[in-house]
C-alpha cells in the first residue's frame, strides 16, 4: 500500500522552531571518527517532541527524554550513510562539536501535509526518536527535506545535559517474546512486532501471527540468506477490546495503540497517530525496526520508513506478501512501483526532482543507483516484450512506478513493491547493502 493513500517543559517551556537554515551550515559528519565506547552508554535515549505545521510549514516541540534498555543498534554504524527518508536527526557532542550519530526517517506528518485537510489547518502529530544514550552533554538537531529542491534544511535543534534529573526511566513491563533469534543484538537487525486489538484472552492469535509474519518474512529473498543476522521479537501488551477501529462504519474500538482503518479518509489506510504510544510498548524489547500486527480481517495496512510498519493479522490470502511489501517500505523506505491509471503528476514526485527512494528513478541522479547494473545492449527506457517471462527479463529501467504512468522509472518489470511477488534483483540488492550496514 503506498506510503501517501491520499495523493490529493521538561525545561518549563515548550522548545519552538529554530529559524530553517540549509544543510550546508552543519557540523561536519566524520563517520570513521565515532568510536562509540567513547561517547555512549550502553542504554537507549529517547526524544519525544510534537512535529506540528500545514501543508508547507513544520515546527518541533520538545515533549520529554526516557532513558530505556540496552541499544539495540548496530555500535559500528553510527552515521546513517544512505539519503533516504523525508527527515533526519543528528546528535551533536558539545564539547567536540562533532556528530556522533545520524539517522533518516519519515513520518505520518509528512504524508499529512499532502492531505486536503493540511491546506486548510494546522495539526500536531506526537512523534519520538531512539539513540544510543550520550555520555555527555549534547545537541540534537533535526532536518526537513525540501520538497522541491530536495536539499536538507535545518530544522530545529536543542541542547541537553546528560545530568538533567527531568530525563524519565521508562515504565514499560510488558512480556517480551521470542521468535526468532539469529544473533547478538549489536550485530542484527532487531525487529519487534506489536499488537493491537486483541484483548488478555487472545494471546496465543497474536503468536500465532507472529510466527506467520516471521515465517512470510524468511521465505522472500534476500531475507531468507540473512536469516542468522536477524531477530524478530514481539511484545504482548492486551488491548481493552478486541477488533481495529473502523470510522467509516461508525466502529470504534478502545485500543492499546490507537490503530484505525480510513487514515487521512483513506479506507484501507489502516496506522495509528499515537506513535508515542507505540515506542511505549516497543521498549519492552530491543528493537530497531517496529511492525504492528492487528486483529482484523479487514485489509489494510501501512509502511513507512523507520517510523512502523502495519498490516492485518487476520486477513487471509496474501497477507504474508502484504506484511513482506509494508515491511519494505518501513525497513528502508522502498518505493511503491505500482501505478495508477490515468495518474501523471504526484506531489511525492515532482518533475525534475531524483526519488530519494533506492528503486525509482526519474533520470536526474541514476548514476547513484541501479545504473551500472544494466548491460550495455540494454535499451534504456526498457521494454518487457509481451509474453516475456522473468528469464527473459534484464535488470534496466522500466517505465512506471510511484504511482505515475509516465515519466518514473523501476529496474525490473514486477516486484514484490508492484505486484507482491518476489524482491526484484534491485530491491534485493539494496536491502542487502542495508542489512549490511544495520548489521556490522
Amino acid at each position: 500500500m503506498k506510503k501517501t493513500l491520499l495523493m490529493l517543559a521538561i525545561a518549563a517551556t515548550l522548545a519552538a522552531c529554530s529559524t530553517t537554515k540549509k544543510v550546508e551550515g552543519a557540523p561536519q559528519i566524520t563517520r570513521a571518527d565515532v568510536k562509540y565506547d567513547t561517547y555512549f552508554t550502553d542504554k537507549t535515549m529517547r526524544y519525544d517532541f510534537h512535529h506540528a505545521g500545514d501543508s508547507n510549514n513544520e515546527y518541533y516541540y520538545f515533549d520529554k527524554l526516557i532513558r530505556e534498555g540496552e541499544w539495540a543498534g548496530s555500535r559500528v554504524s553510527l552515521i546513517n550513510p544512505f539519503d533516504y527518508g523525508e527527515q533526519h536527526f543528528r546528535i551533536i557532542d558539545n564539547a567536540t562539536g562533532n556528530v556522533i550519530y545520524k539517522n533518516n526517517y519519515c513520518t505520518l506528518f509528512n504524508e499529512w501535509q499532502t492531505t486536503p485537510e493540511a491546506a486548510a489547518t494546522s495539526r500536531s502529530f506526537p512523534e519520538g526518536v531512539i539513540f544510543p544514550e550520550p555520555k555527555n552533554d549534547f545537541t540534537i538537531e533535526f532536518y526537513a527535506r525540501n520538497k522541491q529542491s530536495k536539499v536538507w534544511e535545518k530544522k530545529f535543534s536543542h541542547s541537553i545535559k546528560t545530568n538533567d534529573f527531568n530525563i524519565y526511566p521508562s515504565y514499560t513491563t510488558y512480556e517480551q517474546l521470542d521468535i526468532h533469534i539469529g544473533g547478538d543484538i549489536a550485530h542484527s537487525l532487531d525487529i519487534v512486532l506489536l499488537p493491537d486489538g486483541f484483548t488478555a484472552t487472545e494471546k496465543e492469535k497474536f503468536i500465532a501471527a507472529c510466527k506467520m509474519w516471521s515465517d512470510a518474512l524468511f521465505s522472500y529473498a534476500p531475507f531468507t540468506q540473512n536469516k542468522h543476522r536477524i531477530n524478530v521479537r514481539a511484545v504482548w501488551a492486551p488491548s481493552q477490546e478486541s477488533g481495529i477501529s473502523i470510522p467509516g462504519k461508525g466502529e470504534w474500538k478502545n485500543t492499546l495503540l490507537g490503530c484505525r482503518f480510513y487514515t487521512f479518509n483513506s479506507e484501507r489506510y489502516q496506522m495509528t497517530e499515537e506513535f508515542q504510544k507505540v515506542r511505549d510498548v516497543a521498549a519492552s524489547a530491543p528493537y530497531e525496526c517496529i511492525y504492528i500486527l492487528t486483529n482484523t480481517d479487514k485489509y489494510g495496512g501501512g509502511g513507512i520508513y523507520n517510523y512502523y510498519g502495519l498490516g492485518s493479522a487476520g486477513k487471509t490470502g496474501r497477507t504474508g506478501e502484504v506484511y513482506v511489501h509494508e515491511f519494505g517500505h518501513s525497513l528502508m523506505g522502498l518505493g511503491d512501483e505500482y501505478i495508477e491509471i490515468g495518474n501523471t503528476v504526484s506531489a511525492l514526485y515532482p518533475e525534475g526532482v531524483e526519488p530519494w527512494e533506492a528503486n525509482l528513478t526519474r533520470f536526474v541522479d541514476f548514476n547513484g543507483k541501479w545504473e551500472k547494473k544494466i548491460a550495455e545492449d540494454t535499451p534504456v527506457p526498457t521494454i518487457a516484450t509481451e509474453g516475456s517471462t522473468e528469464k527473459d527479463w534484464k535488470i534496466g529501467a522500466y517505465e512506471g512506478g510511484g504511482y505515475l504512468e509516465k515519466g518514473i522509472y523501476r529496474g525490473w518489470p514486477e516486484c514484490m513493491m508492484k505486484a507482491l511477488t518476489d524482491f526484484c534483483p534491485v530491491c534485493q540488492e539494496a536491502i542487502s547493502r542495508y542489512l549490511d550496514y544495520m548489521c556490522k
